[in-house]
């Protein structure tokens, strides 16, 4: 055989090699009572996340926003609510301010190095990351839980999840 039709297939297992070996950090959500993925995207330090839920006692939204800080840990970064109640804290973080009707509590800097919700179809849990947003409450049974994670993996299995996922 030729060299010329020997670059083919060096350049497949290279490519085999390249994707297999190639470890990427993703961010996953995983509905624990199926033991299934239902969020996989790629993930870099700097990115932010919000948790969105209607609070049970005060009928309020509350939002959770957590940054992926440069060792890939989730971080609460900062929280934003419409009142005050019972076992609400009175200030959290480095800067507690007003704007547009919210009390947002930032700079929080918390490491979460397990962050689960249970959902609710009362709450109407939703995810945002980057354009995309989640019903978590459409999507994973009311009462149930979701695990939060970033998780390092090949780049074959991350896009064969994500195509795995969009079927």
């Amino acid at each position: 055989m030729s060299i010329i039709k020997k670059i083919p297939i060096l350049l497949l297992i290279l490519l085999s090699l390249y994707t297999t070996l190639l470890l990427k950090k993703i961010l996953i959500i995983k509905d624990l009572s199926k033991d299934s993925i239902i969020f996989i995207e790629e993930v870099n330090p700097g990115n932010e996340f919000t948790i969105k839920w209607m609070h049970s006692v005060e009928l309020q939204p509350w939002e959770e926003i957590f940054k992926i800080d440069s060792e890939y840990n989730i971080t609460l970064d900062r929280t934003r609510f419409k009142s005050f109640g019972a076992g609400v804290p009175d200030s959290e973080g480095n800067k507690t301010e007003i704007k547009n009707g919210y009390v947002i509590f930032s700079g929080i800097d918390r490491k979460i190095p397990d962050l689960r919700y249970g959902i609710s179809d009362f709450a109407k849990h939703t995810f945002s990351f980057k354009n995309k947003e989640l019903n978590l409450y459409k999507i994973v049974e009311d009462g149930n839980a979701i695990k939060i994670a970033i998780v390092e993996m090949s780049l074959f299995k991350y896009y064969f999840l994500k195509i795995r996922k969009t079927l």
